[in-house]
């Protein structure tokens, strides 16, 4: 339950926006359309060729000898970015690509091409050929060939630094949207709260041991800091933990004096692990380029830790803000939530009027999933989904505003897995203090997660989404080996049928109301459901169930 004074400067930004989500929401204000929503790419008659190109880690650092290039290719009918026209008009088999900086070549290899899937390949290279590390990026050349004498270019930038003399870095893999960390670039899911300061961590230290007890690993005190002394002490004692840091600078990243101030401040704590810069900027309409000046001040700054951002509006000037991240968060607040009318104003919400807590949404759990597949898709589309991530901020506060209630910890855990199978590649719930049993649903499904992982950041996992009757299904296969995100969105008891034979033996990481039950009708896998069921399931085929020329499932 949101805190009194979370509530107030929630209640100031409100008032002191005139429209919300470039809106008119209160009582006898006229319906104005609001504008910026991200345009639909036009379709072409013909096949178009996308060819991209990014680093595999960013950023590669000081004595490290390999560096890597992830070539990507695919065929559309939308016009996205850089997709060009195919020479000759048939869809080449495959592409020969080159990969060089001021002319020399680092890397060359050959990439498929097919009308119905993307495909990918990893180039290496000797990162010195580069040059010295520094703290521009280099930029680097991607061609791909085909055919007589058909060419399609891209660029890329690839960040190469020295060392920090002090502090940690926070890399990226951008095959798989992991955050690497530690000396051994360790992955990491990132799963913690956005956490209450002042008369709660400010006040109590312990808290901080609890959270790291149960099984988070991360902390995003919500600011204002007006007790350095205090924030220092929290800081430090996240440290021992090992908790990392998510810094908010919300109040402040629009003033380049007091950000500098603030990123100099925090830059070096060996706990960093990102930068958060802006909440809800497209909620109060905030300049478009706000989030871009801070981000570049931010790299001018320190340049070792990812910049994120979260945006409230289903669908207004995404490509402005999201331009100033590295990982943009969308907050989708359904749960006991009627999204149609506001008790707050007493107005209807439509998609030109209205403030209701949720924006564009149908008071329904897939809202969480079609907010992160419309950011997927437009990140895709702007070629950015490689280098922006997504993650989510599940609903975990209620009984203020627009929301009668919090979620029940079921509710909690649904939205959390039905995010993970749609993108999301950290959690960061708003906000602890939270009641028992969301925080003990969080609890466990951070212990889950620790494990998952190994599967969502394995570079060849592949990955299989299944939607049926309002049950949600991510499947991670990596060899004889599949993770299962189950999520039943339905109010009453439901069932799916599952790819996978019945014979696979299943190892829970964390289960509400999923139960297994019989054969489906084909010999697959088939379990019932209890309403807002869901589970994180290890299978494990049998060996017999593999052919030794093909381990997939």
């Amino acid at each position: 339950m949101w805190h009194t004074a979370l509530v107030l400067s929630f209640l100031v930004s409100r008032i002191s926006a005139q429209t919300w989500c470039n809106k008119n929401y209160l009582p006898g204000q006229p319906v104005v359309p609001p504008g910026g929503q991200f345009p639909t790419p036009q379709r072409s008659d013909e096949a178009l060729l996308v060819f991209r190109c990014t680093p595999i880690i960013s950023p590669y650092l000081e004595g490290e000898t390999q560096g890597g290039i992830l070539v990507e290719a695919f065929t559309t009918f939308m016009q996205y970015a850089g997709a060009e026209k195919i020479v000759g008009g048939a869809v080449p088999e495959s592409l020969d690509v080159s990969v060089t900086h001021g002319g020399k070549v680092l890397a060359t290899g050959r990439l498929a091409v097919s009308l119905d899937s993307k495909h990918t390949a990893e180039l290496y290279f000797t990162l010195p050929t580069l040059g010295e590390p520094r703290r521009q990026s280099y930029s680097v050349d991607c061609s791909a060939s085909y055919g007589e004498d058909a060419q399609i270019n891209t660029t890329s930038a690839l960040s190469y630094l020295p060392r920090p003399s002090s502090g940690s870095v926070t890399k990226r893999d951008l095959r798989t949207g992991a955050l690497l960390v530690g000396d051994l670039d360790k992955p990491l899911f990132p799963i913690g709260f956005y956490t209450s300061f002042d008369n709660y961590l400010a006040s109590n230290l312990s808290i901080l041991d609890d959270i790291k007890d149960q099984g988070f690993n991360i902390v995003h005190p919500v600011p204002t800091f007006g007790d350095l002394a205090a924030l220092e002490r929290v800081l430090d004692r996240m440290e021992l933990l090992g908790l990392y840091l998510v810094y908010d600078m919300r109040h402040t990243y629009k003033n380049p004096e007091a950000l500098t101030t603030e990123v100099n401040m925090i830059k070096s704590r060996p706990n960093l692990l990102l930068w958060y810069t802006s909440d809800e900027p497209d909620g109060t309409s905030e300049p478009l380029n706000v989030t871009r000046l801070a981000y570049e001040v931010i790299y001018d700054l320190d340049g070792y830790h990812p910049v994120s951002i979260v945006l409230n509006c289903a669908d207004y000037e995404f490509t402005a803000y999201t331009e100033g991240a590295d990982i943009v968060m969308p907050d989708t607040y359904t749960i006991a939530n009627d999204p149609s009318f506001s008790t707050k104003y007493n107005t209807s919400c439509t998609p030109d009027f209205g403030c209701c807590g949720c924006d564009n949404c149908q008071g329904e759990l897939e809202d969480i999933s079609r907010r992160l597949d419309d950011f997927a898709s437009r990140l895709d589309i702007l070629g950015w989904a490689r280098t922006r991530g997504v993650w989510s901020v599940p609903q975990a506060f209620g009984g203020e505003e627009f929301w009668t209630r919090p979620p029940t910890g079921r509710e909690f855990a649904v939205q959390t897995i039905l995010s993970i199978s749609h993108g999301a590649r950290g959690i960061m719930p708003w906000i602890d203090p939270t009641p028992a049993d969301v925080k003990s649903a969080a609890s466990a499904l951070a212990k889950a997660l620790d494990q998952a992982k190994t599967f969502i950041f394995d570079p060849r996992a592949q990955f299989r989404s299944l939607q049926s009757d309002r049950v949600d299904v991510g499947m991670w296969s990596v060899g004889k080996e599949t993770l299962l995100l189950i999520a039943n969105l339905n109010e009453q008891k439901a069932e799916v049928e599952l790819p996978l034979p019945g014979s696979v033996s299943l190892r829970e990481l964390v289960n509400y109301g999923v139960e297994r039950r019989r054969f489906g009708k084909q010999g697959h896998l088939e379990v019932d459901l209890e309403p807002w069921g869901c589970a994180i399931l290890v299978a494990h085929l049998p060996a017999v169930m593999f052919n030794a020329q093909d381990d997939e499932l």
